[in-house]
């Protein structure tokens, strides 16, 4: 594997990571049942795309992430939130959405490099950009709907 791609990847790995740590740090000191298993579910999910990035070359993962990403753009709408123990499930989709997007637009910016890794960047920036999606899809159905 070329050197910048790889590097490209370890630092994908490394970010997944720091995401899987920040969702179980906060799943554990939530006090709503609702973010609690939000939050945990996002670790795990993060933990499952470490998982998959320590064993994909950076072919396959752009081969994997073509599809284009739809979005609502919801989380361009939402004020910042900052973690805390006493999240509603509201606050807590926020910031994992604002997360998400942080994460798409990193990758979008690295990907502007055009250096060999572009099309990898690109393709984890899709690759957020679906996690992203999710959270606003469920969001839209579970949090707009009630209010």
């Amino acid at each position: 594997m070329r050197d910048e791609l790889r590097k490209a990847l370890d630092f994908a790995i490394a970010k997944e990571r720091e995401s899987e740590a920040f969702y179980k740090e906060w799943a554990e000191k939530a006090k709503q049942p609702s973010v609690h298993s939000l939050f945990a579910e996002l670790a795990g999910v993060e933990h499952g795309h470490l998982e998959i990035l320590s064993n994909i070359t950076p072919e396959e993962m752009t081969a994997r992430s073509a599809a284009p990403v739809v979005e609502m753009g919801l989380s361009n709408l939402l004020v910042d939130v900052p973690a805390s123990a006493e999240l509603t499930l509201q606050e807590a989709m926020i910031v994992a959405m604002k997360r998400e997007q942080g994460a798409v637009n990193l990758y979008l910016r690295l990907a502007e490099m055009n250096g060999e890794a572009k099309s990898l960047f690109e393709a984890l920036a899709r690759e957020e950009g679906r996690h992203k999606a999710r959270l606003e899809t469920e969001y839209d159905d579970h949090i707009l709907t009630e209010n």
